[in-house]
């Protein structure tokens, strides 16, 4: 069976015969290394916020040129979503609308983008090791970005991305913040000397949705990759990175990062995988026991009891609901501002689409992300070469945020993961580079 999708002819699976130089596996590999492994210099430059689509949306002319293209049948609810985004854009009032439109949308774009060539670049040039390496490596930077952040809080310097922009783009809030490069937040409680870590990110909220995001990925590590002291380092950071996760006080990081590994431990419980469950669960206690039995639990109880900004918050949300009562079918194109540098539409990408797409386009969303959870959770027949583990936690990363999606902004890395995700669980359940489609067939669709 197949439907038509309104793309030139694509990429074909590869041919039996592995490349003969390893220049094209790096080459394969490069918009992922490039977004997501240095994500420390372009914090530095200032532009972390823009990358994404910066590097990504060029991988467009690369996949036009393709002669064959495989696409889930499911992706459809997503290329109805981004239609829906131009669609919304008749709703737009003013230029700083515009800009938060076409910002949120270019990220939207590279994140398909990046879905599509994950999928259909084969495992032979672009290895699914490969791939969870480079996020596990992600949850590398953020883990010591956030030690940074804890040891050396409250630092901030001008980036040269700052230094170009004119003064009358930096009155806006929103543009400042992507253009501005420190260590920490701002102190959060008078009676700890906490500053809230977020490098090598803008917010310290996108530290902690990066963290959880990015936790499935490290683990899946611990099982491919090979040396043992590469192991038993990113195990030992695992261990570690409970002290910048509570530092954050991120409860929304606590609560995707606590729901993901439950959500892990009750899939590996139905699958029968002992030994991995054996290791999910002893990590848990381990490091349960290292929050409620040091100083941390302190600082997890004083948080828990203290919803400082709770009240904005639902402030925040009754507004944008007003916005939506405005506007259900269509939105407004792009968050709203209602006070100072606020806007409603912006705690969480759940609000963000529900005030700009309104509710067609919610559904459209999060119905691709729910689809994409449940065709990663289906397990492979026996003696299928796709890699269980790795679906998994790919798995568990989809799940994680759709767990976000309410309080999270998933842009610009969590939408990002969550596509490389699916695409990589999609990927290893019809094994590319195992079996090839006989037939040179302008357009796959995968069921």
């Amino acid at each position: 069976m197949s439907t038509s999708i309104p793309r030139p002819a694509p990429l074909a699976w590869p041919q039996a015969a592995a490349p003969p130089a390893g220049a094209r596996r790096l080459s394969a590999r490069w918009p992922l290394v490039a977004a997501f492994g240095l994500v420390p210099l372009w914090w530095m430059l200032g532009i972390s916020g823009v990358v994404i689509p910066a590097l990504v949306l060029p991988l467009s002319v690369s996949i036009v040129y393709r002669r064959r293209l495989a696409a889930p049948r499911g992706f459809a609810l997503y290329l109805v979503f981004l239609a829906w985004c131009a669609l919304s854009a008749v709703q737009i009032d003013t230029g700083r609308q515009g800009f938060s439109l076409a910002y949120r949308a270019s990220i939207y774009v590279a994140a398909a983008l990046l879905f599509l060539y994950v999928l259909n670049t084969p495992a032979i040039r672009l290895p699914t090791a490969a791939v969870v390496h480079v996020l596990a490596g992600f949850f590398t930077i953020t883990v010591i970005g956030g030690l940074i952040g804890m040891v050396v809080p409250n630092v901030s310097f001008t980036t040269p991305a700052r230094a170009l922009l004119p003064p009358g783009l930096l009155a806006d809030g929103f543009v400042s913040d992507l253009v501005s490069a420190g260590t920490s937040s701002g102190r959060a409680f008078a009676a700890y000397p906490i500053f809230r870590p977020k490098a090598p990110f803008t917010y310290a909220n996108e530290w902690g949705a990066a963290y959880a995001m990015a936790l499935p990925f490290a683990i899946a590590a611990l099982g491919t990759v090979r040396r043992k002291t590469t192991r038993d380092a990113l195990a030992g950071l695992i261990a570690v990175s409970v002290f910048p996760l509570v530092f954050s006080l991120n409860r929304g990081a606590w609560l995707s990062a606590g729901a993901a590994m439950l959500y892990a431990t009750f899939r590996l419980a139905r699958g029968r995988n002992a030994q991995l469950l054996r290791i999910v669960t002893v990590g848990a206690l381990l490091i349960g026991a290292l929050v409620f039995l040091t100083p941390l639990g302190e600082i997890v109880q004083t948080r828990l009891t203290n919803g400082y900004g709770d009240a904005h918050r639902e402030r925040l949300y009754a507004q944008s609901l007003d916005l939506v009562r405005e506007s259900p079918v269509f939105g407004h194109g792009a968050p709203v501002l209602v006070e100072g540098n606020l806007s409603a539409g912006t705690h969480g990408q759940l609000w963000t689409v529900l005030v700009s797409q309104g509710i067609p386009g919610l559904a459209f969303f999060v119905g691709w992300l729910v689809w994409a959870w449940w065709k990663a959770s289906r397990p492979l027949p026996p003696g299928h070469p796709g890699n269980r583990q790795v679906r998994l936690w790919c798995e568990v990363a989809i799940f994680t945020a759709l767990v976000q999606t309410p309080y999270y902004d998933l842009l610009p890395w969590g939408l990002s993961i969550a596509m490389v995700a699916a695409a990589l669980a999609l990927r290893e359940a019809v094994a590319p580079g195992v079996a090839r489609p006989q037939a040179a067939r302008p357009h796959r669709i995968l069921r």
